[in-house]
């Protein structure tokens, strides 16, 4: 009898010791948090996860800590406050965000906004981020942090708390006394951010013949280790961008431009003001207006002053588009005399080459450790192209020239970039001078890009603001108006640096800077100019 008690203690021992080592974890929580559990901790032979709804025998993720006596903290994760895209309000401080969120600040304008009302939305689950004040009676709840995005997406008067694997450009994060951590790209810059969370993970709770007999006192044993090994209770989580893009509209560097700068004595004149603005991001870019050159006959119209190089590289320009229909004005001798210094000054080109191949084939760079793509093109044509006596434009196998903005080159030029780069950005010269809503075939072509894999459309040429859209597949920036340009116009006058920080999923976020051209100079709209073209672009951005 004795004997056989123990055979049976030695049976059980060896089948939990056995299932230990063999069965799966069935691990449950949101999906951002899974997301950073298994950015984290990769599967181990024997001691393999699986994501479950949720269940008894499920670990769990959780935002916060306290819900157990048996819990690990994984890492720190920083709360990011969003509200909608289109709210003016970019930055608040911590006392009048806890105000807001406690319902004492209840009006946007208080904060620098609108005249409307501030619609606080939380979470109707303990285990998702919180913040103080949201817990308070009487808030509009959602379910997931997807959800939130959507909600706050959708109601310009909402702000709500998500985590970095659900952001997307279709929302807009705060910074929070003076940090906004989807604009960092260093995590030393957010030690002084005041909101974070930790992230923690539960233990199912077994009866002790359970985690004997299903091997569950070994895998936790086990899976303890190699938590350790991978999670701190110190340990950053939270994701943060790996690079910032600033594209700027068209430039143009002859005529009253030229006269202003060599006046001034400065060929950097034009981009004093806004040169702090486009080196602060990873990679700048623009679309070149026409040749650089002091070769060529005229045909058209402008040819920039090699000299305005000096500005372009002061001002952090790192690439620039010439897929336009102003880049061949003093024939192919002065365009490739353009690719020739353009390259002897660092400045990186797209969207032209020797030839079709060579124009067609793009830039891969690497940007924080993504790699980006960029590609750029042009409509051709009638009323589009124009010299003053016969000239080719298009690239083709055996002449020099620019990529035409041809539906088959879209989708084969984005495809095949598309296999070797995380991101795509996309520049296309096209649509109507003067014209603030985007043609059908800009939409068009916007669309087949982004079907295509492009991640970013931006567009130049009406010398206007056209309208900005965010979609799931992309965006699209239908015209960034005018950067550098003599145009007397008001709105000629306008243009946006349109800013977007990445990593290498996607676009995370987006910034439109408001610029107004004085004497022939970009500088960053204020005040209510500011306001106006702000407005200007969200009217037209309607329904696109």
């Amino acid at each position: 009898m004795k004997r056989g008690y123990h055979l049976f203690l030695l049976t059980c021992f060896c089948v939990g010791l056995f299932s230990g080592f063999s069965a799966d974890l069935e691990l449950c929580g949101d999906a951002a948090a899974q997301q950073f559990f298994q950015a984290n901790f990769q599967n181990r032979r024997g001691l393999a996860y699986r994501w479950v709804p949720s269940g008894e025998t499920a670990y769990r993720l959780r935002y916060g800590s306290g819900f157990s006596p048996v819990e690990t903290v994984l890492g720190q994760v920083p709360l990011l406050c969003i509200v909608n895209f289109w709210n003016p309000v970019a930055a608040v401080g911590s006392a009048t965000l806890e105000a807001v969120l406690r319902g004492e600040i209840t009006n946007w304008s208080a904060l620098g906004g609108e005249d409307r009302p501030i619609e606080v939305l939380a979470y109707n689950r303990p285990d998702l981020p919180q913040l103080p004040g949201t817990s308070r009676p009487g808030l509009r709840q959602v379910r997931t942090q997807e959800a939130m995005v959507a909600a706050v997406r959708a109601n310009p008067n909402a702000i709500g708390l998500i985590t970095w694997p659900v952001l997307s450009p279709a929302v807009k994060v705060l910074a929070i006394d003076g940090i906004n951590p989807a604009w960092t790209l260093e995590p030393l810059t957010l030690a002084t951010y005041p909101y974070w969370t930790e992230l923690t993970l539960t233990e199912p709770d077994l009866s002790v013949g359970q985690n004997w007999l299903h091997g569950g006192w070994w895998r936790r044993w086990r899976f303890r280790r190699e938590l350790t090994a991978s999670f701190t209770p110190n340990k950053f989580l939270g994701g943060l961008s790996a690079f910032t893009i600033a594209a700027a509209g068209d430039m143009m560097l002859s005529r009253r431009v030229a006269t202003t700068s060599i006046n001034q004595g400065d060929y950097r004149y034009p981009f004093l003001r806004v040169a702090p603005l486009l080196r602060r991001a990873t990679l700048a870019m623009a679309n070149l207006e026409g040749p650089l050159s002091d070769r060529g006959q005229q045909l058209n119209m402008f040819r920039g002053d090699p000299r305005f190089l000096e500005g372009i590289q002061y001002a952090g320009i790192d690439l620039v588009s010439l897929a336009n229909n102003h880049i061949m004005d003093y024939g192919t001798v002065a365009f490739l005399d353009t690719l020739e210094r353009l390259t002897a000054a660092g400045v990186m080109y797209v969207g032209a080459g020797t030839n079709l191949a060579k124009a067609r084939q793009g830039r891969l760079l690497n940007l924080g450790g993504v790699k980006v793509g960029f590609l750029a093109y042009t409509e051709l044509g009638p009323g589009f192209t124009y010299t003053r006596v016969p000239q080719h434009w298009a690239a083709t196998p055996e002449l020099p020239g620019v990529t035409p903005a041809r539906v088959d080159y879209l989708q084969e030029d984005i495809a095949r970039m598309k296999t070797q780069a995380d991101l795509v950005v996309v520049a296309i010269h096209w649509g109507q001078e003067h014209q603030h809503y985007p043609t059908l075939k800009q939409q068009r072509l916007g669309k087949t890009a982004l079907a295509a894999g492009a991640d970013l459309v931006l567009g130049h040429h009406p010398h206007v603001i056209q309208g900005l859209t965010v979609a799931e597949e992309g965006i699209i920036a239908y015209s960034l108006g005018n950067f550098i340009f003599d145009q007397r116009a008001e709105a000629t006058r306008q243009g946006l640096i349109l800013e977007a920080a990445g990593d290498r999923f996607e676009i995370r976020q987006l910034r439109c800077v408001p610029l107004v051209i004085v004497d022939e100079q970009p500088q960053v709209a204020e005040g209510d100019t500011a306001r106006r073209i702000m407005k200007l672009l969200y009217t037209v951005s309607q329904g696109l």
